[in-house]
């Protein structure tokens, strides 16, 4: 095979003088070359992608966006929510004295118990800056339906929030029943005695 001759290097030259581009950055000249056709391909996938996500979730398309995802698992948090207190039954002394009894649940609700409480009640339900749990006296009510509905709604005058709004009903049951469990166990160091007297749990 015979060397290119002088013209035909020079039609080189000249062709790779012509991709030069006019800047120029300390000696250095960059070619104008194209960009590689796998790049060029990547990114005019990029836009057909891009379009057709924009139609499939937010132009009417069937595809849920984050808002749609987030409504429909509230939505289904309420249902959930629903069947479960349908399922604890009514709030009375007796349905409460009853998870009260049951020695499983309240195992479980000690950990609801160690979450929510402790911080104001003490983890044995002394009393810190809320009232002391374990003795005779209860502020709000007598019974444990009073206690039900006092976690439910929260004593908001004494910075209590409502758990209702936070837990399941079921939970709120468990929890009221949990500590009408505590009432006269009358832990070392708790509070003085505040509201009322009632009868203890034991």
């Amino acid at each position: 095979m015979s060397d290119k001759t002088n013209a035909e290097r020079a039609a080189e030259a000249n062709i790779e003088h012509e991709k030069l581009l006019e800047h120029e950055y300390d000696g250095i000249r960059e070619y104008d070359n194209p960009l590689p056709s796998w790049w060029t391909g990547i990114f005019i996938a990029t836009i057909f992608f891009s379009v057709g996500y924009l139609i499939w979730y937010h132009g009417g398309g069937p595809g849920k966006s984050e808002h749609d995802e987030y409504r429909a698992e509230v939505a289904e948090y309420i249902k959930r929510a629903a069947a479960a207190a349908a399922k604890a039954g009514p709030v009375t002394v007796g349905s409460l004295k009853k998870l009260a009894a049951n020695t499983a649940l309240m195992g479980t609700t000690q950990a609801t118990f160690t979450k929510h409480c402790v911080v104001c009640h003490g983890s044995q339900g002394q009393g810190k800056i809320g009232p002391n749990l374990t003795d005779n006296y209860q502020i709000h009510g007598t019974t444990i339906v009073d206690l039900f509905n006092t976690i439910l709604n929260g004593v908001p005058a004494k910075g209590m929030i409502a758990w209702g709004k936070v837990l399941k009903r079921h939970e709120v049951m468990s929890l009221a029943a949990y500590v009408f469990k505590l009432r006269g166990t009358n832990v070392k160091g708790g509070k003085a005695k505040e509201g009322k007297e009632v009868a203890s749990a034991k």
